[in-house]
């Protein structure tokens, strides 16, 4: 029985000895499965580190993600210009819903997406009013059916009629769409005292819509007499002494240029460019001086130049929110500095503010004690634009307004190397003048080069990652204006705003999948290894109990045969 029991035991040693083997090797394998797998997430987290998106950077600097329709679509980001996607045969590739309504609007094939030969914008449109003729009437009705287009914007663009219509991109005058331009402080003072004919600017329309205004108005003249209004008599001298009958006439002013007195008139005529290359001063008999005459005065200079002006449309310095808030800082820190008053006796003469260039008192306007009052309106503006560029530039500018004197005051506009920006006078900037140049250009180019017939492009092109990847990869490319007025494909490189940027967000993602993916991998090979040591042990002491037995075999079968043989 004793021996019968050994070899059971034996077998069940035996058994379980190769099941744990066996174990053992199973987890061999999954060690060596998790070590690839975590070589893999490895491999794939360095090939994230390099990855990269499109994206596309504005006039201003600001970067967005390259899509579909920030190119295809007429916005102050593209500058109103499209930036076609097209084929490796040069063809637009459009989305259904535009293919669509080319095909309905007759200039192109349905089935191959060549141009129809079609040419109505130019032989029916130019020198007519109507709004219904040419095919890129029809094409814009299209596209506002399949809501391409909202029906404002395309009723907008057919109501400009015979102007609505260019040859734009296909060599036809370009718009001027640069909203600003930066101008050194000499070309910016210069320009500040041209008509809109020497600037070579076309005027805008005149506010009651009766026309455009006259050529040879100053595109920044500041007429005094107008901002003060009627409640001041101009007088033909300097002296502020006329009088009505016996006595000296109330509210008294004049404006004077190297001390000789200007006619009103010739006030009224007067640029910011001629005050500030000039040595203009304003005097005044009256109490009201600094709280009336200054606001009005500097609040018509900071009018001028874009201060309050909350249109779409750039005006002067205002040609963005930073510009915005700089003009009205700059008024409250020049009206701050020249409404502070006092006293002095001047013997009856004319006292020039401290900014000018006669630098007396120790007050920006010192009022005589016959309540005559001088400021200097040429070292007044050169404060508002110094202010302005500090607002701008920050304080740590060198630029500085001195308390005392303008000899000691550092102006921006005495700065030749400053640079302001300046809104483009001749740009146009009519929205539907904007977006019927942008659908015209479209309109041309469908017309000259067709569109892409293939329906997986069309249908996947609005997707962001795919025409990223096929723009990077060359199976797409961007046509795009040039300076002669014709569209020119070539990779995305070369348009000037579409960049290859490190994707920082698919770099982040890939680096948590990574960690979470090690930690999960690092967790499971430490349960294995603790696996396998339990293992090792258990196959240790199943050997050393497998030899004993097996010992005790082998003995108790010795004995039996010894037994027998005697």
């Amino acid at each position: 029985m004793g021996l019968a029991a050994s070899q059971a035991r034996f077998l069940a040693i035996t058994s379980r000895k190769m099941n744990c083997e066996f174990q053992s090797m199973q987890i061999a394998q999954q060690k060596l499965s998790v070590t690839r797998d975590l070589q893999k997430a490895a491999q794939d987290y360095q090939t994230n580190l390099t990855a990269t998106k499109l994206v596309w950077e504005d006039m201003d600097g600001n970067t967005y993600d390259v899509t579909y329709d920030m190119m295809m679509t007429p916005t102050a980001i593209n500058q109103y210009d499209p930036y076609l996607i097209t084929d490796t045969q040069g063809k637009i590739v459009l989305t259904d819903s535009m293919y669509n309504a080319a095909v309905a609007a007759g200039i192109i094939e349905a089935s191959t997406g060549n141009p129809t030969g079609v040419s109505g914008l130019m032989s029916k449109g130019m020198g007519t009013t109507s709004t219904t003729d040419g095919t890129r009437d029809a094409f814009l009705y299209q596209l506002g059916i399949v809501n391409q287009v909202d029906g404002s914007t395309v009723a907008a663009i057919q109501e400009l009629g015979q102007y609505g219509y260019s040859k734009a991109g296909i060599g036809g005058d370009i718009q001027d769409k640069s909203i600003a331009n930066a101008l050194s402080s000499t070309a910016f003072i210069n320009y500040l005292g041209k008509t809109y004919k020497e600037a070579g600017v076309e005027p805008p329309m005149k506010e009651d819509g009766s026309g455009k205004v006259d050529k040879n108005t100053s595109i920044y003249g500041i007429n005094l007499v107008d901002a003060l209004g009627s409640g001041y008599n101009w007088v033909s001298d300097s002296n502020l002494n006329e009088k009505d009958g016996g006595s000296v006439k109330p509210n008294q002013i004049v404006v004077t240029k190297n001390g000789q007195a200007l006619s009103a008139a010739s006030v009224a005529g007067l640029t910011l460019g001629d005050i500030l290359t000039g040595n203009y001063e304003l005097s005044y008999r009256g109490n009201d001086f600094a709280q009336t005459v200054v606001q009005q005065v500097l609040s018509k200079m900071a009018e001028t130049l874009g201060m309050g002006y909350t249109g779409s449309d750039p005006k002067g310095l205002n040609v963005d929110n930073e510009s915005y808030d700089a003009l009205t800082q700059a008024f409250d820190f020049t009206f701050a500095q020249y409404s502070a008053t006092s006293s002095a006796t001047t013997n009856n003469t004319n006292v020039v503010d401290k900014l000018s260039t006669q630098a007396r008192g120790q007050n920006n306007i010192i009022t005589g004690n016959d309540n005559k009052s001088s400021v200097s309106l040429t070292n007044m503006l050169k404060s508002y634009l110094t202010n302005f560029a500090i607002a701008i530039d920050g304080f740590d500018t060198a630029f500085h307004i001195n308390n005392t004197s303008s000899k000691e005051s550092v102006y921006a506009t005495d700065d030749l190397n400053y640079y302001f920006l300046l809104a483009n006078d001749g740009a146009q900037t009519e929205q539907s003048m904007l977006k019927a140049d942008f659908y015209n250009m479209l309109y041309n180019q469908i017309c000259m080069n067709g569109a892409c017939s293939d329906a997986t492009k069309r249908d996947l092109v609005t997707d962001k990652e795919y025409l990223a990847h096929a723009l990077k990869n060359g199976q797409l490319f961007i046509s795009s204006l040039n300076n002669d007025g014709y569209f020119y494909q070539g990779p995305y490189t070369l348009n000037g705003h579409v960049g290859e940027v490190p994707d920082e967000a698919a770099i982040t993602q890939a680096e948590l999948e990574y960690n979470v993916t090690k930690s999960k991998l690092n967790y499971k090979e430490q349960t294995l290894e603790l696996d396998m040591k339990n293992l090792d042990m258990e196959i240790s002491a199943l050997t050393t109990e497998y030899d004993t037995v097996k010992n005790l075999i082998s003995k108790g079968v010795e004995k039996v045969f010894t037994m027998f043989s005697n």
